[in-house]
């Protein structure tokens, strides 16, 4: 039996099937990721258009199959394109490294209501941002939050209570004072500004985030989701310098 489903989503990825469909994988809201068959997508004139490049949201058409992981895609509407972030090579890198962490989060029949509505916040802002690498470091920061590992950002070390402790633990997920930061592997020593964007990060509008953020502070950003994640460099590359 089949069920016709309408979700809107987020395009992941797509890939050639056979010698003139696509296959592609759509984050949803209503249902998690999905890998939707769009048959004669490689055609010219083809009714899907540009529903299926890659970030694009819409709403998905799509007909349900029990026990399979594969279903037909009937139609897919644009609601917002995010052309501007393909056509940019810079945005354009960043837009491919979150979907491909996104397609990483996501799992089959578990919709994420709050890794969707940062994925959209984030590619909305990103479209105007003149710091995408901050809004990209962000939304791995947060993503990896809403997958289950929060890190405890109360500005106290997470050991022993005392204030004032400025020294983040990956491996434990927050901040440590001095004393129970010795002999810690994957600790950042980070001066007051750094620790104050860090718990800024975790809480501000996306909107709010407009400058580029310190070398330190995108390394412990990489290093913490590659940590709790169990993600390697393909998913999230070490931060790049800026000049």
């Amino acid at each position: 039996m089949s069920a016709l489903v309408r979700s809107e989503g987020l395009v992941l990825r797509t890939r050639a099937f056979r010698e003139s469909s696509k296959i592609a994988t759509v984050l949803t809201r209503r249902t998690g990721r999905v890998d939707l068959l769009a048959r004669g997508a490689r055609k010219p004139g083809s009714r899907f258009g540009a529903g299926l490049e890659i970030g694009t949201e819409g709403e998905f058409i799509y007909y349900e199959r029990e026990n399979k992981s594969l279903w037909t895609l009937s139609s897919a509407d644009i609601l917002r394109s995010h052309q501007s972030l393909r056509e940019n090579p810079e945005t354009l890198t960043l837009l491919a490294r979150i979907m491909k962490l996104l397609a990483h989060l996501s799992q089959p029949g578990q919709s994420n209501p709050g890794l969707y509505n940062l994925t959209l916040a984030v590619l909305n802002a990103l479209e105007t941002s003149k710091a995408p690498d901050a809004l990209h470091d962000l939304f791995v920061w947060r993503a990896t939050a809403l997958s289950g590992y929060p890190p405890r950002i109360d500005e106290v070390c997470l050991v022993c209570g005392k204030s004032e402790a400025i020294n983040f633990s990956v491996s434990q997920g927050g901040f440590v004072c001095s004393e129970h930061s010795q002999g810690e592997k994957n600790v950042f020593r980070l001066n007051i500004q750094e620790r104050d964007i860090l718990v800024r990060l975790s809480d501000a509008p996306v909107g709010e985030i407009k400058g580029k953020l310190s070398s330190t502070l995108s390394r412990l950003i990489r290093q913490y989701a590659s940590y709790h994640l169990h993600a390697d460099e393909r998913l999230i590359p070490p931060v790049t310098p800026h000049p």
